[in-house]
């Protein structure tokens, strides 16, 4: 009884706030944002398509470790993009953010891996104050794989994987002369 209800949870309340924690860390790295940011999933225009894309990606997810862990681990680094693509563009179709957030993450994984390696040191320091110190960490995670986001995303619009539009950002003046430049080695 207890595992059903912490699936319910995960699937209606954790999914949004998932989803909204992207969100303020994305648009923190625009402008200055409220900590309300967090609860913008549930407007009731956005709940249903955030919890069923959210769901489909853990399905697809769960599905990939099935097979063994390492597919599990490779998918879960394609999908990882779809609650920043969601914060982006909340009325996106599922299996389109799930698409989008693969062609993003396409020959990334490695690098994204790496990043995820650099703040193990951080973690372990974190513990050993009985785990206090994870709390000061996890920010600092959230940020740094927000700015991640923010990058795979002006490579997707450049690499025309998917268009400013479609995920309700527009590019500042600054990005499009940026864009032509520094994401060529990719």
């Amino acid at each position: 009884m207890i595992v059903i209800v912490v699936v319910v949870l995960r699937v209606f309340l954790g999914y949004i706030l998932e989803v909204g924690g992207r969100n303020y860390f994305l648009r923190g790295t625009e402008r200055e944002v409220a900590f309300k940011e967090v609860g913008f999933g549930f407007n009731s225009d956005y709940y249903l398509n955030i919890v069923v894309t959210m769901f489909i990606k853990d399905v697809y997810n769960f599905l990939w470790l099935l097979l063994f862990i390492i597919p599990g681990i490779i998918k879960a680094y394609a999908y990882s993009m779809v609650p920043y693509i969601l914060a982006d563009n909340p009325n996106i179709d599922s299996n389109r953010a799930i698409e989008l957030s693969v062609e993003m993450t396409n020959g990334q994984k490695w690098d994204m891996f790496v990043l995820d390696l650099s703040f193990l040191g951080w973690y372990i320091l974190g513990s050993l104050l009985f785990g206090i110190g994870t709390w000061f960490v996890n920010p600092y995670v959230d940020a740094t794989k927000a700015q991640l986001y923010a990058s795979l995303r002006l490579g997707a619009i450049k690499h025309n994987l998917c268009t400013p539009e479609e995920l309700c950002y527009a590019l500042s003046n600054a990005e499009e002369s940026e864009q032509n430049d520094w994401y060529d080695e990719y």
